[in-house]
């Protein structure tokens, strides 16, 4: 079993597994059977970080899992990626707000969901909190393991965004679960993914940037009415993430060194 845990295509199988098998496993029971308890599907916002956990013990012990977890240490970087990770998705929600408002005549009147600062700002906090469940995982555990076992970082973007768009399925075919049309989830997932991965080796493998880019990005509905956006304007929303996540990887540099 050591020698097997050991290899890191092996511990992937594992992880993924058991994320998959966490999430899916609550989500679908609660979603279909209005007898399932409703709060065991928070076991599944949180299944990558525990499943990272696990496959961290087991390989490595508690080595592995200081390791993970000391990811959340590594904060001493420029504070730019700081601003990047906080803003970045937001300013893209506005400015694709504003193109469409300019050309394709979306109403501007009750975009604002007008949340006070101290909401937005505690509400930022907690989605960094409920979002360490899943880049403990994603980005602590999976995505340097990934670019250890496969190299090129290419690869490990397309098949690490594949994965993680998948995992979110059952959320996106339940209806009432959520607005955004799932393939256009897929294509966001995709360049969010590029983006991630060159924060993530700018900020030398720093888990708290991922963190803080998930909650940045989720931070959206909280401060513009994300119900009232159209095909039109997530398609645009979608157009300046692959924009972005093209010029962030072709200035990425540096993999090897933080795996």
């Amino acid at each position: 079993m050591n020698i097997w845990i050991n290899r890191p295509r092996n511990q992937l199988i594992l992880f993924f597994l058991f994320s998959f098998i966490l999430a899916w496993g609550t989500w679908i029971p609660a979603f279909v059977l209005p007898q399932f308890p409703k709060q065991l599907s928070l076991i599944g916002l949180f299944a990558p970080a525990i499943s990272a956990l696990i496959v961290a013990a087991l390989s490595r012990g508690k080595r592995g899992v200081t390791e993970l977890l000391g990811r959340y240490k590594i904060w001493k970087f420029g504070i730019q990626w700081y601003f990047l990770a906080i803003f970045l998705l937001p300013f893209i929600y506005l400015l694709a707000i504003l193109i469409n408002a300019l050309f394709f005549q979306f109403p501007l009147h009750n975009i604002l969901v007008g949340s006070p600062l101290y909401f937005i700002l505690a509400a930022f906090i907690w989605l960094m909190v409920i979002n360490s469940g899943e880049e403990i995982g994603w980005r602590g555990f999976a995505l340097p393991t990934m670019l250890k076992s496969m190299k090129n970082p290419v690869w490990v973007n397309v098949v690490l965004s594949i994965i993680w768009g998948l995992w979110h399925l059952p959320i996106y075919l339940t209806p009432g679960q959520s607005a955004f049309p799932y393939p256009l989830f897929i294509v966001l997932i995709f360049g969010l993914t590029f983006i991630y991965t060159s924060l993530f080796i700018k900020t030398k493998g720093s888990l708290l940037t991922a963190v803080i880019l998930h909650a940045g990005t989720d931070i959206g509905s909280r401060i513009f009415q994300i119900a009232h956006f159209t095909i039109v304007l997530w398609s645009t929303v979608n157009i300046l993430v692959i924009l972005v996540a093209i010029i962030m990887f072709l200035r990425q540099k540096g993999a090897s060194k933080i795996i």
